[in-house]
């Protein structure tokens, strides 16, 4: 099965609960019949809705580790009661190297299975697994701190009130944590290595990388997906994700051209830290709106969310009031 399978399927899934919960009405994976010539069919009693599917990656290398910690996870997950039955996905972060060798990958592994623990269907959280920054402070004059990896948005915030100019090496940093308390952690351990170091001397600095695990919907097969983009895939390259995502909605509307339903939908898996960031948005802006007229909803997921960017101008079933 190509990895983007995994992808894919986490979500429909998803997109099907999305929809439950927005339109107040119940939305399912149709596995009865082909879905041809869509990906997939959602069903609402008597309504057909069309998905596209599109993973804005290539399978082709497949992200080294992904399948191999899949499987481990789904071993775990089977034998966890602490874990209950269905679907989970771990949502790893664009830049990564899965770890193949060991204690490294059975150490990643063991705190994965921990944060699948108690998830409820629908329901995902941040793991916290262990990271190690390099602070360097290169001259006693200045106040600043350059800083390359993924803590680079705050470097300002790091550097106010110190004395000196540091630079820190944060590349094993791949998400940031979403609440503030958890990232006002890492800036005051930052800056109190700052607050003692002479210059040219450099210290480690224990933080943590915050990943996104997750369990799907109810009615989603058993086991753990791991979604990995290729490590070198640039999240901020706008013109790749363009190109995809035009690929996609070409793809999709060929699809609604071809086939019968009563809603047309675009479902896209993006590789992004936090949704927020997702440049699908801002593709589709830049699009003549006649190449996805043709479509009633397009839909992102990332990082565990499901974020709509092409809003549905009618819904079938509210024509007949």
């Amino acid at each position: 099965m190509p990895p983007s399978e995994g992808a894919r399927s986490a979500a429909l899934h998803m997109l099907a609960a999305w929809m439950s919960e927005r339109y107040y009405r119940t939305f399912r994976l149709d596995t009865e019949a082909p879905p041809d010539p869509f990906d997939a069919v959602l069903k609402q009693r008597d309504r057909r809705i069309g998905v596209a599917t599109a993973v804005l990656w290539d399978d082709d290398p497949p992200a080294p580790g992904a399948a191999a910690l899949s499987e481990w996870l789904t071993a775990d997950a089977a034998l966890d009661p602490a874990v209950g039955d269905g679907g989970y996905v771990v949502w790893v972060p664009p830049r990564v190297a899965l770890p193949e060798t060991e204690p490294h990958a059975s150490a990643l592994r063991i705190m994965l299975a921990h944060g699948l623990r108690s998830l409820e269907p629908g329901e995902r959280r941040e793991v916290r697994l262990p990271a190690t920054v390099k602070l360097a402070k290169i001259q006693g004059d200045g106040a600043y701190v350059s800083v390359a990896g993924g803590l680079a948005s705050i470097w300002l915030e790091l550097s106010e009130g110190l004395t000196g100019a540091f630079h820190l090496d944060s590349r094993p940093i791949h998400r940031m944590p979403e609440q503030r308390a958890e990232l006002d952690i890492i800036v005051s351990r930052i800056r109190d290595r700052a607050a003692v170091l002479e210059p040219e001397e450099y210290a480690d600095v224990p933080v943590h990388d915050y990943w996104v695990v997750s369990r799907l919907p109810e009615g989603a097969p058993n086991g753990v997906t791991v979604i990995a983009p290729p490590p070198d895939l640039d999240p901020l390259d706008g013109a790749n994700v363009r190109r995809r995502f035009r690929a996609a909605v070409q793809r999709a509307v060929e699809q609604r051209q071809q086939g019968t339903c009563d809603l047309a939908a675009l479902v896209v898996v993006t590789a992004v830290g936090h949704a927020k960031d997702e440049l699908v948005t801002a593709a589709l802006r830049g699009m003549n709106p006649a190449a996805y007229g043709a479509l009633d909803l397009i839909t992102v997921v990332a990082d565990g969310t499901v974020r709509q960017v092409l809003q549905p101008r009618s819904l079938p079933w509210e024509q007949s009031r």
